[in-house]
């Protein structure tokens, strides 16, 4: 009996060692040269603040140096072809992606839908009485901010709704374009633009005073937003962006990403 419980024991801290190592079962790279190893994380800019919270966690259990750069989807795309260094790309868009998978640049088998997220109008405090998505073409709007739609998934989803909403030509002399969805929040709360499209993510990180939240935006006027991840095929740090890769899966990382207003695959 005292043989049986002693198992029980043993097998139950297995578990909460196994639950809470945060450098999965790679340590033995880790010890062999006395170093921590370095893992490059090239991630959407809208992932700023969950993906700094979580590295932050993760690095209570873990040596290993976690990079981030945080950029527009596209950039991030011309970056990894053009060579930099980049262990795991996070990207706020599908066909950023696919690009690199038709490159033969990442692990297929790697490859998984992580994230989802909301495209929502945001408005200055001043302008936000007379902005609605039925005001974008009346003379209560004068600029519109979007990312970039060639290289900011956020900018090609608003464009699309122009599209589909059968606006874009009513709005195109208003449009002021931004390298990321980080710029379009600033641009709102400086009163550079009236109003911009960002995810809810980053509408959330409105500072009071400066900006309000309009509405979040039909999803069936644009494709859907997703935010696929994947290892790097020539990542120098398979192992540990693999393990890092892993706990990005926990409910803690989900908790995290879920309270920045992300939805978890």
């Amino acid at each position: 009996m005292k043989v049986k419980k002693l198992g029980l024991v043993l097998a139950a801290m297995l578990l909460v060692m196994g639950l809470f190592a945060g450098c999965g079962g790679s340590d033995e790279e880790t010890a062999s040269n006395g170093e921590s190893r370095e893992v490059t994380v090239l991630a959407a800019a809208s992932l700023t603040d969950a993906l700094d919270e979580i590295i932050k966690e993760y690095n209570k259990d873990c040596d290993d140096t976690i990079t981030t750069s945080y950029a527009g989807s596209g950039d991030l795309v011309q970056q990894i072809k053009g060579g930099a260094p980049c262990d795991l790309f996070i990207s706020a868009s599908s066909s950023n992606m696919d690009d690199l998978e038709e490159e033969g640049l990442i692990d297929t088998d790697s490859r998984k839908d992580l994230l989802g997220n909301t495209l929502t109008l945001i408005a200055t405090a001043e302008a936000a009485d007379k902005v609605s998505m039925d005001a974008l073409t009346t003379d209560a709007v004068t600029q519109i901010a979007i990312g970039e739609p060639e290289t900011v998934p956020a900018g090609n989803y608003a464009t699309q709704v122009f599209e589909n909403m059968g606006i874009t030509d009513q709005v195109e002399s208003k449009l002021v374009q931004a390298k990321d969805v980080r710029a379009v929040l600033n641009y709102v709360e400086t009163g550079d633009a009236d109003c911009g499209f960002v995810y809810r993510t980053d509408a959330l990180m409105l500072e009071d005073g400066k900006g309000e939240i309009i509405a979040d935006v039909d999803e069936s006027l644009h494709d859907p937003i997703v935010y696929p991840a994947a290892l790097i095929k020539d990542s120098p740090q398979p192992e540990a962006a693999a393990d890092f890769y892993k706990y990005l899966e926990t409910d803690y990382a989900k908790g995290v990403f879920e309270k920045y207003g992300f939805t978890v695959k």
